[in-house]
């Protein structure tokens, strides 16, 4: 199976068009809006047991877990899975982001409310936890939604992610490795299930292939390709 024809099986629901390709395009004001400091008036303790049990049995034992010091609202933290006999590769994984429903549109339903973000490399680096985070507490922080088939520029204008020459916007997709496709069957939270969104790098043309023309297109260019699924610093434009 390629990977468009993976990838229909979790299509979601075609927005309205607002870009060219049918994509809903969201803008946000330069200065988003100010973190929310403070806990939760109720303890999540157990949605975190739940998660860290169903990681445990996805990616392994993690070797470290990245705690946010600063009290805000959700609590992310992000795990770090090395390479094990099952995985040769860093998976990291956050923790928290789906303590909270995201303000996802009512008709979409339960499945877009809830959502962790994961990410994999070939080496360990300490800027990818940091961007995983940043992305996870987004939705929060904007009264907003992060979903498959997203897009999210580093800046405006876009500014390279890892010092890459080209990689400098987000795309938000199901992952293609085995388990881990299966967290919404496996993570259900105050009866939401949760969805794992990989974070991979792209290019701004790519984005714009995108919008114009589509998120099918987008993946047929990734499948003639054969993008892998492993963060490539120095991997340049498809387009």
């Amino acid at each position: 199976m390629g990977w468009k024809d993976w990838f229909k099986r979790k299509a979601a629901p075609k927005e309205e068009g607002v870009s060219q390709g049918g994509s809903r395009l969201i803008r946000y004001p330069k200065q988003k809006n100010k973190p929310e400091i403070g806990f939760l008036e109720q303890s999540t303790l157990e949605f975190t047991e739940q998660r860290e049990k169903v990681y445990e049995e996805m990616f392994g034992e993690n070797d470290t877990v990245l705690h946010e010091l600063i009290p805000l609202v959700p609590h992310v933290d992000v795990y770090r899975f090395p390479p094990n006999d099952k995985r040769d590769f860093f998976t990291y994984v956050t923790g928290g982001m789906s303590d909270l429903p995201m303000n996802s549109p009512e008709e979409l339903g339960p499945g877009y409310r809830r959502a962790e973000i994961v990410f994999y490399a070939k080496e360990s680096r300490d800027e990818y936890p940091e961007l995983l985070r940043t992305m996870a507490h987004f939705p929060h922080d904007n009264n907003s939604w992060l979903h498959y088939w997203h897009t999210f520029p580093n800046g405006q204008p876009p500014e390279p992610l890892f010092e890459s020459p080209t990689l400098d916007t987000m795309f938000f997709m199901p992952s293609i490795l085995s388990p881990d496709s299966t967290l919404e069957e496996r993570l259900v939270l105050d009866s939401d299930p949760v969805s794992l969104l990989w974070l991979v790098p792209i290019t701004t043309a790519e984005c714009e292939l995108k919008l114009e023309q589509g998120t099918e297109a987008l993946l047929d260019l990734f499948q003639e390709q054969q993008h892998p699924f492993l963060f490539d610093v120095d991997r340049r434009s498809y387009v």
